[in-house]
């Protein structure tokens, strides 16, 4: 009884390491992105488990690519892949073309070629860099506020793009827009995802809602409000999995849905500051 025991206890251990292996083997790896007029941008790279979706972020102005961290290793047990890097000028990525050192604290805020506008060919260069990396899945673009403008616009731009998850999208960020390039999206699933604390912020992100429905068409629409929050800060610990079960299946909700919370909530107010980073950890999911 005892040998048999042992037998069935290694036989189980083996199996377990066995189905753990596919996972383990797919590590985070740092790489570098070089953008056609000459920046390297600084990147984290998790490769999708076969077929899965490889989700792009793109963050927000004056951060990094570290606000995203929260999403990791959801992701990673969800079985999808992620790039995210640091845009020009930001975190990691401060080295200019002609090897000098910067940050986006010397950028022009207005101007359609300033090099927020031109951080365009960031998310290109994660694109190209995909590309070449025999990524099976869907690529899945996803930003926060400067971010969600950028995918927006790319995912205009390159049709290959499946969809676009869109933290508090708005008019105008540093002439970056988005009004226009939502109504070039065209017949593809969109999540757009607001909080409702901000008068002005809320007011776009209706419009920018209306605009979509039209582009779009209504059932590839979907739209979580929250209570509170801009960019990162919506996201938390109790979303996140709605946020990934969305990649899924991006069609699945074919009404606009709102919060609990932000339907309890008052009418919106404008914030004193910045939305404070939500700092809670993230559930343990089950790998597929």
């Amino acid at each position: 009884m005892k040998i048999r025991a042992f037998i069935l206890f290694f036989s189980a251990a083996l199996f377990a390491s066995a189905a753990a292996a596919p996972c383990a083997e797919r590590l985070e790896k740092r790489v570098t992105l070089t953008t056609d007029d000459g920046w390297n941008l600084a990147a984290r790279y998790f490769e999708a488990a076969a077929g899965a979706p490889t989700v792009v972020f793109i963050h927000t102005q004056k951060s990094d690519l570290t606000e995203w961290e929260k999403w990791f290793k959801p992701m990673q047990r969800y079985g999808f892949g992620y790039l995210a890097m640091d845009l020009r000028g930001h975190g990691n990525s401060f080295v200019t073309p002609d090897g000098s050192t910067t940050s986006w604290k010397s950028f022009s805020l207005s101007g359609s070629d300033n090099e927020y506008n031109k951080m365009l060919r960031d998310v290109e260069a994660a694109l190209a860099y995909l590309s070449t990396s025999s990524v099976t899945g869907q690529i899945v673009l996803a930003g926060s506020v400067l971010g969600a403008n950028l995918a927006i616009k790319a995912a205009a731009i390159h049709p290959e793009v499946a969809m676009v998850l869109a933290l508090s999208p708005v008019f105008n960020v540093n002439d970056v827009l988005s009004v226009n390039p939502l109504r070039a999206y065209g017949k593809r699933p969109i999540l757009l995802v607001a909080g409702a604390d901000s008068a002005r912020q809320y007011t776009e992100f209706q419009i920018l809602n209306g605009t979509a429905q039209i582009a779009c068409g209504k059932a590839n629409v979907t739209v979580i409000v929250e209570a509170k929050g801009v960019g990162p800060a919506l996201v938390t610990k109790y979303n996140v999995r709605r946020l990934l079960d969305w990649i899924k299946n991006p069609r699945l909700p074919e009404l606009v849905q709102f919060s609990t919370a932000a339907a309890a909530a008052a009418s919106p107010a404008e914030p004193a500051g910045d939305a404070p980073q939500d700092e809670a950890g993230m559930p343990d999911f089950p790998q597929d």
